[in-house]
């Protein structure tokens, strides 16, 4: 009850805090209008209802299947938990603090036995990275950082617009955008996560990808262009151990949704006969609430030779 009470309290917190914010100008002396009562009643209605669903989301991370093979209990995922919660506010991240939580779930889930390494392409200032780092630590795998650490690169016309259906937006995207430095992600990990298991990949991903050779178990793709995305998935998919997942960041963007059903695209890298699909293809997982009838998020996962045997387990 402690606990929950604990959980309950941050989480409202969390929910009504952004740590990240599209640019917007407002001119010296404009007055900045608050949202209109009927969208303040919803967001608050969102609000509680998310936070009365915050034992369902936090169920699977803390089970006791879960991280039981490195023995990291149930204090210490509280201790984890608590500092992924701080590191909310201490850098600014361009994932959300559920996405975080079932991706960490996820590496805990790996069995011991199987080799390789976490890998995460896309840092942007280090929020998610930070604390991969600590759980990297706990459970004693590398995590490899891939990011040109200068933004993103120049778009191709293919991805200067993406639609996300789900919730009725285009996105735009130039070179440059989502700069974060070495600098800047280098310092948040020393501060507030474990540097000493990082491993950096300095570069495009079509010039770092293809001379990776390292095992993997965990890889989490936050690269919002479909042309960043291919050499990624090329590379990581070949070298990802079988029912190994690797996460998306935009999987309610249809250029990136798409890639995961594309027959031709598979076969033509001799990487799968049938594509493995995009859990979360279009609309992402079921994490927050849309305001339209259903749940969305930006997070989606394929998995790896997954076998009949493995979903009746």
């Amino acid at each position: 009850m402690i606990v929950n009470l604990m959980l309950c309290s941050f989480f409202s917190v969390y929910i009504g805090t952004s740590r990240l914010s599209y640019p917007a100008a407002v001119k010296e002396g404009q007055s900045v209008q608050g949202p209109p009562f009927r969208k303040k009643l919803a967001r608050n209605v969102r609000r509680a209802f998310l936070l009365l669903c915050a034992p369902v989301y936090l169920w699977p991370y803390f089970s006791r299947e879960i991280g039981a093979e490195y023995n990291v209990g149930f204090f210490r995922k509280v201790r984890l938990l608590w500092k992924m919660y701080r590191n909310r506010f201490r850098i600014v991240t361009a994932s959300g603090f559920l996405d975080q939580i079932v991706m960490v779930a996820e590496i805990l889930k790996v069995p011991k036995s199987a080799k390789g390494v976490v890998v995460e392409c896309g840092s942007y200032q280090g929020g998610s990275t930070t604390n991969f780092s600590l759980v990297c630590a706990m459970v004693g795998r590398e995590l490899h950082v891939f990011d040109s650490f200068a933004g993103l690169p120049e778009p191709t016309e293919a991805d200067k617009l993406h639609k996300c259906l789900a919730i009725k937006e285009i996105r735009t995207f130039r070179k440059g955008d989502w700069c974060g430095t070495f600098e800047i992600v280098r310092e948040n990990l020393r501060r507030y996560g474990d540097l000493s298991v990082c491993r950096f990949h300095q570069g495009y991903f079509d010039q770092t990808m293809p001379q990776f050779q390292e095992p993997v178990v965990f890889a989490f793709c936050d690269v919002d262009l479909r042309a960043s995305l291919e050499p990624c998935v090329e590379r990581l998919w070949a070298l990802l151990q079988d029912r190994g997942t690797l996460f998306t960041h935009e999987a309610n963007h249809m250029e990136i949704a798409g890639l995961f059903f594309e027959p031709e695209w598979w076969k033509a890298r001799g990487l799968e006969e049938r594509p493995p699909g995009l859990v979360g293809g279009g609309s992402g997982i079921g994490l927050y609430f849309s305001g339209q009838g259903f749940f969305r998020s930006t997070l989606g996962f394929a998995i790896k030779n997954v076998k009949v045997t493995d979903l009746a387990a």
